[in-house]
C-alpha cells in the first residue's frame, strides 16, 4: 500500500495551519472589500453591500485560498485535499453562518454574551473550525487511499 510519508499528527497540524491561514486571509479580503465599498459610497445601500461582502465573501473564498496554502506547507496532494474538503467546508460554513446570524436575534441586548454573539470574530472562528475539520478529514482520508499512477 502506498502511504504518505508524513505521520498523521504532522498531516493534521499542516492542514489546521493552512485552514487557519486561509480563513484569516479570506476574512481579511472580505473586510478590505467592505472597507473599499464603504469608502467609495456613503449611501445606505452601499453600506448593506459592504456588510454582505464582509460576512459572505469569505465563505467561498476560504477553500479557494486553502489550495496554495496547503501547497506552501507541503501537505501531500494539496489540490485533491482542497477539492475534497471544499464541499464539506461549504456545508459546515453555511451551518455556522446560520447559527451565528440566528444567535444575534436570540441573545438579549443586556446579556453579557451579546457582544460575543454579535461579533464577527465568532463567525471567523466558526469558519476556521469548519475549514479545519474539512481539510483534516480530507487529508487523513487521502492518506489512507493509495495514489493512482499516472500513465504516459
Amino acid at each position: 500500500m502506498n502511504r504518505s510519508p508524513a505521520p498523521a499528527s504532522r498531516t493534521v497540524l499542516l492542514a489546521v495551519a493552512a485552514a487557519l491561514a486561509a480563513t484569516a486571509l479570506a476574512h481579511l479580503a472580505g473586510w478590505a472589500v467592505a472597507q473599499a465599498m464603504d469608502a467609495a459610497h456613503t449611501t445606505p445601500d452601499a453600506n448593506i453591500g459592504a456588510g454582505m461582502a464582509l460576512l459572505l465573501l469569505p465563505l467561498p473564498l476560504a477553500p479557494v485560498l486553502a489550495w496554495p496554502l496547503l501547497r506552501a506547507v507541503r501537505l501531500p496532494r494539496p489540490g485533491v485535499t482542497a477539492l475534497v474538503g471544499a464541499p464539506v467546508y461549504l456545508v459546515l460554513a453555511v451551518g455556522v453562518w446560520l447559527l451565528w446570524s440566528g444567535n444575534i436575534d436570540r441573545v438579549p441586548r443586556d446579556s453579557p454574551l451579546y457582544p460575543v454573539a454579535e461579533s464577527v470574530w465568532t463567525l471567523v472562528a466558526g469558519n476556521a473550525v469548519s475549514l479545519g475539520i474539512a481539510l483534516v478529514t480530507a487529508a487523513l482520508l487521502l492518506r489512507l487511499r493509495p495514489a493512482r499512477a499516472v500513465r504516459s
